[in-house]
């Protein structure tokens, strides 16, 4: 049951990083999409989107016709996603804070303040509901583009602790990440509570999704041409997309036009600009071994989940792990790093090493190929053990937890 409460308690809902996202929706856009597209089922007569004006530094209301843009599909199929939409060029109302307010914001908020921006909205009274993915910028900066994440991070969460009454964590190792960061950080007072609420995924359905025909044409080659792999992951340095290369390396020169393809199925992020040459220039890419595929919509990646031998995450460190939990939705094998909270995000039923240790992911990738029975016995295991999340059951725990 999802809590009730007084009809005056508004649920205003940042929808910044959701107007500024014109293409296809993947991590934390992603979420932020299906949490508002959440809220305005379960509570439509309390949801208030706003957006963040960057050049006045004022929050404005969107108004019901621009909030129907942005959570429509068009708004992020755009055919030219760098252009300004009419929609977002018209003024908008100031927006009037509540003291009786939620204000739910779960975009990439470190990079503009927001703690201290609702703060200043709303003075002692504590309505910020705000959230945590990863603290990997802190942990890991070296994964980050550029310097800037660490401070930002660092400031972002020490104000969360100050001026959030809750936070939405997507694990609980996450949780605990954040946790920790706190003590060591020396905060004191109270502080916000921290609720777990899992992300989900692409759904299984008993039918997969009806394709366009460029999208059916695209399948059809894909599967003609034999077994493979799938990485479904944006190309930068922490996902670790070069230990799979310097895999497939070795498979084709032992196995040529009989080892299975690998495809990486993700946008080009920051920093891979080496290892994308360099998977270009290899033999097995040239042999059709490794493909790279972008702009993927969701109907077709159901697709290739269901048809793939199995999938792989080597992640060098992850808050969740979106892809393995979508692989287990589709009953298929995810191997992947065994840190983080990955583990959560599988459920613990595929096999996971050390990102770094090569040899042992290669001779997990091995018996996957060559040992039919235990894949097998591996998807059945995954089959009657995963529990499928669904974004319904997503939007009721968050509202059940959080408001």
């Amino acid at each position: 049951m999802v809590k009730q409460a007084t009809s005056k308690q508004r649920i205003v809902v940042n929808v910044t990083a959701s107007a500024d996202w014109r293409r296809r929706p993947v991590g934390i856009i992603r979420v932020e999409r299906e949490l508002v597209k959440q809220l305005r089922r379960l509570h439509p007569t309390r949801i208030e989107p706003v957006l963040l004006d960057r050049q006045s530094g004022e929050w404005k209301l969107t108004g019901a016709p621009l909030f129907d843009e942005i959570c429509s599909d068009e708004w992020v199929l755009a055919d030219n996603p760098d252009d300004v939409p009419q929609a977002l060029k018209k003024p908008l109302a100031p927006f009037k804070p509540s003291p009786t307010d939620k204000f739910v914001t779960v975009g990439s908020d470190w990079s503009f303040d927001i703690p201290d921006r609702v703060m200043r909205l709303y003075g002692q009274h504590k309505a910020l509901v705000a959230a945590l993915y990863d603290l990997i910028p802190l942990l890991f900066p070296e994964f980050t583009p550029g310097p800037e994440f660490f401070d930002q991070f660092h400031r972002h969460y020490r104000d969360v602790a100050k001026y959030a009454q809750s936070v939405f964590s997507i694990s609980e190792h996450s949780k605990q990440d954040l946790l920790e960061f706190w003590q060591r950080a020396g905060l004191s007072g109270p502080l916000p509570r921290v609720e777990v609420v899992p992300l989900a995924g692409l759904p299984r359905k008993a039918a997969l999704p009806q394709l366009s025909a460029a999208e059916r044409a695209q399948l059809h080659s894909l599967c003609h041409a034999g077994e493979y792999v799938m990485l479904v992951s944006t190309l930068e340095p922490r996902k670790n997309h070069q230990l799979m290369l310097d895999i497939w390396r070795q498979l084709h020169l032992e196995r040529g036009a009989h080892c299975p393809r690998l495809i990486f199925v993700g946008m080009r992020g920051w920093g891979a600009e080496n290892m994308i040459q360099q998977m270009g220039q290899m033999n097995a890419t040239r042999d059709g071994k490794i493909e790279w595929l972008q702009g993927v919509g969701d109907a077709l990646l159901m697709h290739l989940y269901a048809n793939a031998l199995f999938a792989v995450l080597p992640s060098h460190y992850e808050g969740w792990g979106l892809a393995a939990t979508e692989a287990a939705s589709f009953g298929k094998v995810c191997v992947t790093s065994n840190n983080s909270a990955l583990s959560e995000a599988t459920g613990g039923l595929s096999p996971s090493h050390h990102p770094l240790d090569l040899p042992a992911w290669e001779r997990e990738i091995r018996r996957l190929i060559d040992e039919p029975e235990y894949r097998q016995g591996l998807e059945t295991r995954i089959v009657n053990g995963f529990v499928q999340r669904t974004w319904d059951d997503f939007g009721r725990e968050f509202s059940t937890k959080l408001l």
